[in-house]
């Protein structure tokens, strides 16, 4: 199994569109914020000391919410590939267990988006601190951090799995994921404020798991700029950011939906790939 990992991770790393792929969704975000939207945003939250700050943590928050969905597509295309160059069936007949070659690929992904998500982690951080002025995340607030971008990864390597699984070709898998990965940027909440979409669209985001993941992020990053504000002002522009969404302002309750999600997006992942090889 772990050469399956080492295979999985040297291939990512090696496909240089593969690694550039992985963030392009930040890269949409960025642009859509700095060039677009970011002006206009901070000028409707004048109620706050900081509001460029705010847009900025916001943002970057998204950034890396999107980048741990984004950052799956080359590694979990992987197990297309192979399926599709019947590779995964030679793996299949050799005597390593099932369960541990499906392991392998998913771990893969995990790593690969893990690694990728920490690197812009850094980033982020180093530009809210020297760029944007920002203070420098407490250690609490550092650890309450990777645990958030831990599970979220979790999630979006499983939620990718998921996808993968329906797949034995690499030219519908490319097409679904050029489709899949600007619509993750919109149903997070990352593109547009939630609080600026219609009420069926607001509701799609609340429930999806991801979203989840980027919210406990987004609470994270703008606490700091957020803790000496007005209550009632700080909570009508979280609602409006979706810094906090009904019930996903507890932590442990973000962290439960991002976890059962994954195992539930793993689990069948897992039985309909077993059931597409059973017909062959």
């Amino acid at each position: 199994m772990n050469a399956l990992v080492y295979r999985g991770l040297r291939l990512f790393f090696k496909n240089r569109q593969a690694v550039m792929g992985a963030f392009i969704a930040a890269i949409i975000l960025i642009v859509l914020y700095v060039f677009l939207l970011g002006d206009n945003l901070a000028s409707q939250l004048s109620a706050v000391a900081q509001p460029q700050m705010l847009v900025d943590t916001w943002m970057l928050a998204g950034v890396i919410g999107i980048v741990s969905a984004s950052s799956t597509f080359g590694a979990a295309s992987l197990l297309t590939r192979d399926r599709e160059r019947n590779v995964y069936t030679d793996f299949m007949i050799s005597p390593i267990k099932k369960s541990k070659i499906m392991l392998g690929y998913f771990l893969s992904t995990f790593l690969v988006s893990l690694l990728i998500t920490v690197a812009v982690v850094i980033i982020s951080e180093l530009y809210i601190v020297f760029v944007s002025g920002g203070a420098l995340l407490s250690l609490k607030q550092a650890a309450m951090l990777a645990v958030a971008c831990l599970f979220t990864v979790f999630c979006s390597s499983a939620f990718m799995f998921f996808i993968v699984s329906f797949f034995n070709r690499m030219d519908t898998f490319s097409t679904m994921t050029s489709i899949i990965g600007p619509l993750l940027g919109f149903i997070t909440g990352c593109y547009v404020p939630i609080g600026s979409l219609p009420e069926t669209a607001h509701t799609v985001v609340n429930y999806f798991p991801l979203t989840s993941g980027i919210v406990l992020i987004r609470q994270i990053l703008t606490e700091n700029v957020l803790a000496t504000e007005n209550t009632q002002v700080t909570q009508t522009i979280k609602e409006e950011l979706g810094i906090t969404m009904n019930f996903q302002h507890e932590t442990f309750v973000c962290l439960a939906i991002l976890a059962i999600s994954g195992i539930v997006f793993l689990a069948i992942a897992l039985w309909n790939i077993k059931r597409f090889e059973a017909k062959r």
